[in-house]
């Protein structure tokens, strides 16, 4: 038993020697199946400047020093995917910015199924290996004409040294007769190239070179060295750059050869290639970019002006795809780009009309050359045309309008600031007159465009200087007349115009983010409403609120109205939230979790404007929600219109069936009231009952 024991130490203590060997000399990192690193050893640490904390959890993309091409990764993780054994030389980047290479080797581990769960890399430093490498290359250039002048006399000693670099080099190595005949090639040639006979030689230069590197070739026979840039093409058929020296090959002062020695730069060039196409187009659409059309806009002036027509700029931006984004996603969000961009191209007469990306769902369209100004207006109308059709996108079916500002050469400006600036302002104009339509730019409109800056200004100004108040429009049981809530409204009472409509500013709020410490605002005034009646002995009702869906999908928000209800010391069923329906359709776990934390606290939920979004029988099941309020929309014309009187019958069932509430708000009629009685519609808001007024007003009439 002793000797069993002494054994297990033994090996215990060679375990751990050879783990402090691979410890001190050896980069290991192991992966998950999807690159997610799991274990980091101290030497990797180490060499990448990363602590370990830092490192797990995070994939190797955070080391991308931006020398590999991304094939070149595809590539790595198709042979691992696989189960193959993966070899190669990578370049990293430090934390610290500096560059360092490694030997890698990637092994993968399989399950009973066959497929990987984990990857273990071990790799060497090689830094000043590849180091030596590239300066022994620039020796090679600056020395090699000397050191080939000398070889006869130095050949003995030499010949080793000459003989490791010839076939170790990394770079292809031919040495030609004066004639150009290939006398020898190095092993990377071969492994490039093949053999290669004169006839196969001329074949493996492509076409368009020949001419260029025959006459590189003759100077370097006269003695003078050459580099360039060279298109080849390698045993499989592939096309390869490479950048060439051609050297001369001096014995006893004689000129014998040439030696030509060439390095791969293919990567190089596509990523220059790439860099340079992504310098003026968009990378989502591949459209031009603000750069490249701005540029454009200029030149087209110019001509403009010697040639003496006229240029049109028509600024596009598309109708509430902020919400495609939050509702779908952004991948939806970027195939609507895509296509919205394909029907733009469409819509043009691409010889002389051009579109252009310049960020997010704004385009611009140039018209270069366009005899009246109608013909700016029938292309604004091609394009809404064309954008009016549904989009398909997986399983959704969307529709997606535009609105769209004009502006034009000469008689709106001159440069290129001008016409885009003013085109800019149409378009906001576009966007006031209701979307899905285009205007014309007139020097009206910047007054309107001050008028609005103002005012958000002025909003900023209301939230410090608590320039709001609040009103409550109640809600009332049909069948008993009695109060049973009311809904909470903002009003603004500007210090200069009085009171500013909801309409005016709430959307403005909305575009600005300013719509958030708007709601915080609202919450904290019912909460000290429904307080101050508690103290004064007023019976009160439960308060609606309106929450906006930027601060519904934040995920601080049940704790902010814990700590409002904690502080006021009210229980939740006195608050009911009304979202809407676009609020559901981002992030279900998380927009669970939210519901389940605020009906913890007794609060209720319902659905704002229902009918009016994009909610589905299914999200109502899901999220099991208290309620929903049918739009004033679905009401006004509920007598008139059989098809909105259908709809509504059709959602206050559905309601029924899954036991919720139902609001009808905007009712203002006895006829829409008797109407929603005979639905089982019994909770009602609008003028019909009150309209919204403020605390006082709201307590001497309804509690």
């Amino acid at each position: 038993m002793e000797n069993k024991t002494e054994k297990i130490k033994i090996l215990i203590k060679e375990l751990a020697d050879i783990n402090l060997a691979l410890n001190a000399s050896t980069i290991v990192a192991i992966t998950d199946n999807r690159g997610t690193i799991t274990f980091v050893n101290d030497k990797f640490c180490e060499l990448s400047m990363y602590n370990e904390n830092e490192l797990i959890g995070q994939n190797h993309r955070m080391l991308k020093s931006g020398y590999h091409s991304k094939e070149f990764f595809s590539a790595m993780w198709k042979t691992i995917s696989s189960g193959e054994i993966w070899k190669g030389e990578i370049r990293n980047k430090a934390k610290d910015g500096s560059f360092y290479w490694v030997d890698t080797t990637i092994v993968p581990f399989m399950n009973e199924q066959g497929q990987p769960y984990q990857y273990v890399s071990i790799r060497t430093d090689i830094t000043k290996r590849v180091k030596m490498e590239s300066e022994l290359q620039e020796a090679m250039k600056r020395d090699f004409i000397h050191t080939v002048q000398n070889l006869q006399r130095e050949l003995q000693e030499n010949q080793q040294h000459y003989q490791s670099l010839f076939e170790h080099s990394h770079d292809f190595v031919f040495t030609y007769d004066k004639s150009g005949k290939v006398i020898n090639m190095n092993p990377r040639a071969i492994e490039i190239f093949g053999r290669i006979n004169e006839t196969k030689h001329k074949e493996m230069i492509v076409k368009e070179y020949l001419d260029i590197r025959k006459l590189y070739f003759e100077r370097a026979v006269q003695g003078t060295p050459q580099n360039f840039e060279l298109e080849m093409i390698n045993k499989n058929g592939e096309r390869l750059f490479f950048n060439i020296n051609f050297l001369p090959i001096f014995v006893d002062k004689q000129i014998k050869g040439v030696f030509s020695i060439g390095k791969d730069i293919t990567e190089q060039k596509k990523v220059q290639e790439m860099n340079a196409y992504f310098a003026h187009h968009d990378e989502l659409t591949r459209l031009p970019n603000r750069r490249w059309i701005e540029h454009k806009l200029d030149q087209s002036l110019r001509q403009a002006k010697e040639n003496r027509h006229v240029v049109a700029v028509l600024f596009i931006d598309l109708d509430r795809f902020k919400y495609i984004n939050d509702t779908l996603g952004h991948f939806i969000g970027d195939q609507v780009l895509k296509l919205i961009s394909k029907r733009l191209l469409e819509s043009l007469n691409q010889d002389c009309q051009y579109v252009a990306r310049m960020g997010g769902d704004e385009f611009m369209v140039l018209c270069t050359d366009i005899k009246q100004l109608e013909e700016a207006y029938h292309i604004a109308s091609i394009i809404l045309q064309n954008l009016s059709n549904p989009l398909y996108i997986e399983d959704f079916e969307l529709f997606v309008s535009a609105s769209i500002g004009i502006s034009s050469y000469p008689t709106d400006g001159e440069s290129v600031v001008d016409l885009m600036k003013k085109a800019d302002t149409a378009l906001y104009r576009a966007k006031d007159q209701g979307r899905n339509t285009y205007q014309m730019y007139s020097a009206s409109m910047d007054e309107r465009s001050y008028q609005s800056f103002l005012l958000e200004r002025n909003l900023r100004k209301a939230i410090i200087n608590n320039e709001f108040i609040a009103h409550f429009q109640p809600q009332f049981d049909a069948n008993t007349g009695k109060i049973i809530g009311a809904e909470a409204l903002i009003r603004w009472m500007h210090p200069e115009l009085g009171l500013v409509s909801p309409g005016e500013f709430i959307p403005l709020a909305e575009e600005s983010g300013l719509i958030i410490p708007i709601g915080k605002w609202m919450k904290r005034k019912v909460c000290e409403q429904l307080a101050a009646w508690r103290e004064a002995g007023i019976p009160f009702v439960p308060i609606s609120v309106n929450i906006s869906s930027q601060r519904f999908l934040q995920k601080d928000f049940p704790k902010e109205v814990r700590q409002l209800l904690e502080e006021y010391q009210l229980d939740g069923k006195w608050i009911v939230f009304e979202i809407t329906e676009n609020s559901l359709m981002k992030n279900e776990e998380y927009i669970i979790q939210t519901i389940n934390e605020l009906k913890d606290l007794g609060i209720k939920i319902y659905i704002d404007d229902f009918g009016t979004g994009y909610s589905s029988f299914n999200y109502l099941k899901m999220f099991k929600l208290d309620g929903i309020k049918i739009d004033r929309t679905f009401i006004h014309t509920i007598s008139k219109e059989s098809e909105n009187a259908g709809i509504t019958i059709a959602m206050i069932k559905m309601a029924h069936h899954l036991k919720m509430d139902v609001i009808a708000e905007g009712v203002e009629t006895t006829e829409e009231l008797e109407f929603l009685r005979e639905q089982n519609c019994h909770q009602i808001q609008g003028f019909l009952y009150g309209g919204p007024c403020d605390s006082q007003e709201f307590e001497k009439g309804y509690l």
